[in-house]
């Protein structure tokens, strides 16, 4: 019988019984005899001695999951306007556009572009602006 038992043996018994270590059991068994507190405000707001609940002070320190399902179809709405916009260039402009601004690992250069498509590094730099000009208009539509 466990009652006429000694503290120690009984953390040993249900530790085993539960088959978990003796110090989970001595936690647990804090955790269980500590007192109750709601997770709102109480609601007598006259007691202003109370001490803050829990909602007060374990508010979630990222977004708003409203705000991050806003954010996330905002970014997907953006990409899919810059797949169409990209779409709607020229083979040679979206190649363009693509190694100049979406490749994060090796951007190119005007000249070396230039020397690709034969022409000056002054008409790479224009096709790009008109790319850009054609895509910004879609993309504020």
């Amino acid at each position: 019988e466990m009652s006429s038992s000694s503290p120690s043996m009984v953390i040993s018994a249900v530790a085993k019984d539960l088959n978990v270590s003796e110090r989970e059991v001595l936690e647990m068994e804090a955790r269980l005899s500590g007192r109750d507190i709601g997770f709102d405000a109480p609601t007598d707001e006259d007691d202003e001695h109370a001490p803050p609940s829990p909602a007060a002070y374990l508010m979630a320190q990222d977004e708003d999951p409203s705000q991050a399902y806003e954010r996330a179809d905002s970014e997907d709405h953006q990409l899919e306007l810059l797949r169409e916009g990209l779409a709607g260039l020229d083979a040679r402009s979206r190649d363009i556009i693509a190694r100049r601004w979406l490749d994060a690992d090796s951007k190119v250069t005007l000249q070396e572009l230039a020397d690709e498509y034969g022409v000056s590094a002054e008409r790479i730099r224009q096709i790009e602006a008109n790319a850009m000009k054609k895509m910004k208009a879609l993309l504020a539509a």
